[in-house]
């Protein structure tokens, strides 16, 4: 753990934004794993871009890969840069935005849909190309943000927001429950001896949090599920704790620790058995207080014309058990 003295210092270093070729070179060679495919998104070489991301760390002074001489993955995000990437990949995600509104016009048949980076990816963007086979006329933007936004503002006709259904200056339908159970690796669970039920309290099993949402709102969190499912915890809640659900599911699947899946967001890799359900599934899940909604803004116009029928279509997919 950094001590505070350290802290401090970085926080000083962070706020003055150098090395901006450098941030730029890990958000890409993280995103594609490598530095050959991030050379080739920033049409630079290899050599430059290694130079690049070693130049951040040596400021830093904090390592952001772990680099292997075989493999088929030679390039993996360490703990520390697993925790920064989510926030750094929605910074240029916002640049380049910024930059794209200073030359795009809406278009009349362009429905734009506002999610998280985790419901989009894992939930609602399989669903979006069987609407557009029955719509050719209708084209979807889909813009990802964790941070609530300005509808209005940034020209968004619908969203997926996860929640308590009251947002001021949105109309709120429910659209699913979701159930929360803990997951970890097959590999976690057997180390760990979880294949048939938790160990009293919990003790000594490396969790992992996610704060995406200050739990106090209701978001599901470690102290919610005991609660719900009458399991003891730990004295003290320890732990990495990571604002990024996607990001948490990565680190379990990797064997890092025990997670709180959400049933919505984790059904490929429970299929596949990436991830398992290491407790009886009935046993040692909840209903999760958050629920899915459909959102757009509390006002008729060309924005609620364009969006009902993907409201609709979308309702209409859903089975809600």
């Amino acid at each position: 753990m950094m001590d505070t003295s350290k802290k401090r210092f970085f926080k000083g270093k962070v706020n003055r934004i150098a090395y901006l070729n450098g941030i730029r070179a890990f958000e890409a060679a993280a995103r594609h794993q490598s530095f050959a495919g991030a050379a080739q998104e920033l049409n630079v070489t290899p050599a430059a871009v290694g130079q690049q991301v070693r130049q951040l760390e040596d400021w830093l002074d904090i390592r952001l890969f772990n680099r292997a001489t075989s493999g088929s993955t030679r390039l993996t995000l360490t703990e520390e840069a697993v925790r920064a990437f989510p926030d750094i990949h929605r910074g240029f995600d916002l640049i380049t935005r910024g930059l794209s509104n200073l030359f795009d016009e809406p278009e009349e048949n362009t429905i734009t849909i506002s999610a998280s980076p985790s419901i989009a990816s894992k939930w609602l963007l399989a669903r979006i190309n069987a609407f557009q086979l029955d719509n050719e006329d209708c084209d979807i933007q889909v813009e990802t943000d964790v941070a609530l936004v300005d509808y209005s503002e940034r020209g968004i006709d619908i969203g997926v927001r996860y929640g308590l259904g009251q947002w001021e200056g949105l109309c709120a339908q429910h659209l699913m429950f979701e159930d929360i159970f803990p997951v970890c690796s097959p590999e976690f669970a057997k180390k760990y001896g979880l294949e048939r039920s938790p160990p009293e309290g919990l003790e000594g099993i490396p969790l992992l949090h996610d704060y995406s949402v200050p739990a106090n709102s209701g978001y599901p969190s470690w102290q919610e599920w005991s609660d719900n499912v009458r399991a003891p915890l730990p004295a003290k809640l320890h732990g990495l704790k990571i604002n990024d659900f996607s990001s948490v599911m990565e680190l379990a699947r990797r064997g890092n620790g025990l997670a709180l899946g959400r049933s919505r967001l984790i059904e490929d890799e429970l299929e596949s058995g990436e991830l398992i359900i290491p407790f009886n599934r009935d046993s040692y899940q909840f209903r999760s207080r958050f629920c899915y909604y459909l959102v757009w803004k509390n006002e008729e116009g060309d924005s609620d014309r364009k969006s009902r029928p993907f409201r609709d279509w979308l309702m209409s997919t859903v089975s809600d058990t």
